[in-house]
């Protein structure tokens, strides 16, 4: 007897909730509301994953063409520049190093027969470069591996390709502004012909348009750098939104070494798709905000309509706490059928955008044959889930409140 005690507000509380004879309005108002839950929840399913898939193709692709961070100095060493054969071999320990080697990188310009332009050069040892690397494995191995020392050969983006009208097995001239040399005719940049060897299409086009590779040997003879010197040690990190993370323990280890991070450059972007992403998930937000606040109307309209049968209710013996437990449960019931819908609606609709743009016709974005970039979180839908429902129960007390103060003699007085 005493469970189906316990069980009596769930029960009234459930019956409440569908739509009956003069509430029947009121009901219907929760209906949409719920509805409106349904929807909100699913859009901002839907649209935190596509959000989370294109910052991760532009994490993937813009940062792999920069460093993540690049070891520039070691002041203890008291030089400008570090040590060829500088030992890094106590930073690959970090959980976040998934590999690092020698570069230099410099600005320079390039001379073609037809056009001149700009771009940054990158002076590697293919041999020590990472083999996962996006900008080796679009290029390719044989061309990669082509480069050698003394070979002066280059690798150059797309972009600066078309803009200097220039193919593969071309030759261009490479000037180097900071490398001035005295000759009789007076101060005048090092330069030097380079002969292209490939030609890369990374899909990025700030890459695309500047970057330049050559063997690190040819690379320091051109920008006047010391032999045996280099510009700095380039990591590679598993995940490059913890630099932070890394810098904190790569001083740990070191404290007079100095980094250069990928924030200089690309920071100011990922910064702007950050907020972005921020606004458009609030915006959804409210969706689901306005929808619970139609739920708490609806209530309200409901307590008010029930104020004789809440009153029967206390007269029987129904506690305040029970008849507050009923309203919560009605009123929440909407909210919580709404999350997990509107969850379940979310997850199928982003395991199947690439059909349902196709059927819907917008296939912008899979001409070239990719799909649509989404990446779903589990947390994020957890945590989109509870904080509606937890808004649910929220915006029910007041009017439960209400309806728990109901004094039966007031309210049966003219019935």
């Amino acid at each position: 007897m005493k469970n189906k005690l316990n069980l009596f507000f769930l029960f009234v509380g459930l019956r409440y909730a569908w739509p009956s004879g003069k509430r029947f309005f009121a009901s219907f108002i929760a209906i949409l509301s719920m509805l409106g839950i349904t929807l909100g929840v699913a859009a901002l399913i839907i649209v935190l994953s596509v959000m989370n898939g294109l910052e991760s193709e532009l994490k993937e692709q813009v940062l792999s063409t920069v460093s993540h961070a690049l070891l520039t100095s070691d002041n203890s060493a008291n030089s400008k520049y570090l040590d060829e054969n500088y030992d890094y071999s106590k930073y690959l320990g970090i959980s976040n190093v998934l590999h690092a080697a020698p570069v230099i990188t410099d600005e320079i310009m390039l001379q073609s027969n037809d056009a001149v332009a700009g771009g940054i050069i990158y002076g590697i040892n293919p041999n020590e470069y990472p083999e996962f690397d996006l900008v080796r494995t679009r290029i390719g191995e044989d061309t990669f591996n082509y480069l050698e020392s003394q070979g002066y050969e280059i690798i150059i983006g797309s972009g600066l390709a078309s803009s200097l009208n220039v193919q593969v097995g071309d030759s261009v001239r490479l000037i180097s502004p900071s490398n001035i040399r005295y000759t009789p005719l007076g101060r005048m940049p090092a330069q030097r012909i380079f002969k292209i060897i490939g030609i890369s299409n990374l899909g990025v086009t700030k890459a695309d348009n500047a970057m330049i590779i050559g063997h690190i040997s040819d690379v320091r003879r051109l920008v006047g750098i010391p032999k045996n010197k280099i510009s700095g040690i380039r990591f590679w990190l598993n995940d490059p939104f913890l630099i932070d993370d890394f810098i904190s323990e790569a001083k740990d280890i070191n404290s007079d070494i100095s980094f250069i991070d990928w924030r200089k450059t690309e920071g100011e972007f990922f910064q702007s798709v950050a907020m972005e992403k921020l606004m458009m998930s609030l915006m959804l937000l409210l969706i689901i905000v306005v929808a619970v606040f139609n739920m708490f109307s609806s209530l309200i309209m409901v307590v008010s309509n029930k104020t004789a049968e809440i009153a029967i209710l206390r007269t029987i013996g129904t506690k305040s706490r029970t008849i507050l437990a009923i309203f919560v449960i009605e009123g929440a019931i909407s909210g919580v059928i709404g999350a997990i819908l509107g969850s379940v609606i979310g997850i199928v609709a982003v395991y199947n955008i690439d059909f349902i743009l196709s059927f819907l016709g917008l296939n912008f974005y899979l001409g070239g044959g990719f799909g649509f970039p989404c990446e779903l979180r589990m947390y994020q839908v957890f945590l989109i889930t509870s904080i509606t429902i937890l808004m649910s129960f929220l915006v029910t007390l007041f009017p439960a409140w209400r309806a728990s103060l109901t004094r039966p003699a007031q309210s049966l007085r003219y019935e």
